[in-house]
């Protein structure tokens, strides 16, 4: 995970560049995707060195509380986490008034979470949550396509927690559908329905016929990492 005064570092190197703000802004979602400055702050640093400014030391906010890696900081970003694994550091800091490097801080030293297929989960399994995970992958490669397509009922399979790394919703289905919905804005939520319905329409049998040998490489990958997190395809 990606530190903020790193982060800020590569934007005044843009800024010094010539890239535009938004272009800085692209350019740092590919190389720290989730992890990446969020827009507002990447224009406000823009807007500092414009200024003459070039200190990349971190910027005072009006209105935010003592960076502090407190008890009721930790707990608020818990909170947070615990209703939607899926937000990003940005969203955490806006939703929850925590300046992003501290929440940085608490999710990776406070909470000891990383995150794996775009969620954060816990930094270090349990014995006991490796040994799920072990089993449940093992459990599925006994599974054939034909048991799994046996008169074409579905086959409800176990699936251990804390595990987006070997749920294909997780680390294909919603990924795939992000790429043609991400930017668009819509007026209603019947819109939004409308356009999610596409998006899952135009996904190609192929693609998830990929999804699902993809699916069984980590299988045996979970097991060989005797239950730990790793890393993609």
């Amino acid at each position: 995970m990606a530190d903020q005064k790193e982060q800020t570092v590569c934007v005044k190197f843009c800024f010094l560049l010539g890239k535009t703000a938004a272009e800085t802004v692209g350019m740092l979602r590919q190389a720290f995707n989730d992890d990446a400055l969020g827009k507002s702050q990447v224009y406000e640093w823009f807007s500092r060195f414009k200024s003459g400014n070039m200190s990349t030391e971190d910027m005072p906010r009006p209105g935010r509380p003592s960076t502090g890696r407190n008890d009721e900081n930790i707990a608020k970003i818990k909170r947070a986490i615990d209703e939607d694994r899926r937000k990003t550091i940005d969203q955490l800091s806006e939703e929850t008034n925590i300046s992003w490097s501290t929440v940085q801080r608490i999710l990776t030293e406070g909470l000891h979470m990383r995150r794996v297929s775009a969620k954060f989960v816990p930094r270090l399994l349990g014995d006991d949550q490796r040994e799920n995970r072990v089993n449940v992958c093992r459990d599925l490669k006994t599974l054939t396509v034909r048991q799994f397509l046996k008169s074409n009922n579905m086959v409800i399979v176990p699936h251990p927690p804390y595990s987006p790394d070997l749920a294909p919703s997780d680390f294909f289905l919603f990924p795939r559908m992000k790429r043609s919905l991400k930017g668009k804005r819509f007026r209603d939520v019947d819109e939004v329905k409308e356009n999610t319905l596409k998006a899952l329409n135009s996904i190609q049998p192929q693609e998830f016929q990929h999804c699902f040998e993809q699916w069984q490489k980590r299988w045996d990958k979970c097991i060989n990492a005797h239950g730990q997190y790793f890393e993609g395809d």
